[in-house]
């Protein structure tokens, strides 16, 4: 007799002491300066630059799914392209960075695109600091894109694209 309760003391000292390990681990993980819960695969923002679910860093800012999908690749360099070229409209802004690049080229290397050699042309000659064919390489993503309104026509000046930046107030696809 006092075997079994010896045993069910320790069964259930061992249930209670794990639901409280849990209950402070889970409470722990989802609490945020507002005192707001947050899911634990949701991205984690440090020093400005957003942590996809998987941890890894995304230089846009932004909590997206990596491997990325084909049509977010397209927007991101799309939008970075409008930095160097004049059209009648420019719905979308991406400064460009080293970092942006490198991120971009690293998508790459995960993942299959059906337009990857495009892609990866555009985003090695931009690493390499070559943007001779930038009013190429908007057009030719804003085709992929099915664009109809804003074809770029001339590369801007350093001047112009100095003072399309001051102007943009936030970066966005």
């Amino acid at each position: 007799m006092l075997r079994k309760k010896t045993v069910s003391v320790i069964v259930g000292s061992v249930v209670l002491l794990t639901g409280l390990g849990v209950y402070i681990a889970v409470g722990s993980l989802g609490n945020s300066e507002t005192g707001n819960q947050s899911n634990q695969l949701e991205a984690v923002s440090t020093a400005g630059v957003e942590m996809n679910p998987n941890g890894e860093e995304n230089p846009f800012g932004e909590k997206v799914k990596t491997p990325l999908s084909e049509n977010l690749m397209r927007q991101y360099i799309h939008a970075m392209s409008h930095q160097k070229v004049r059209a009648k409209e420019k719905w979308s802004f991406y400064k460009i960075t080293d970092e942006r690049i490198d991120y971009l080229l690293d998508q790459l290397q995960i993942n299959k695109y059906e337009d990857e050699y495009v892609y990866e042309d555009i985003l090695t000659a931009w690493k390499e600091g070559d943007f001779s064919g930038v009013v190429e390489d908007h057009n030719t993503i804003w085709r992929l894109q099915d664009g109809n309104i804003g074809k770029a026509t001339s590369p801007l000046s350093a001047e112009q694209e100095k003072k399309y930046i001051e102007s943009q107030k936030r970066e966005k696809r």
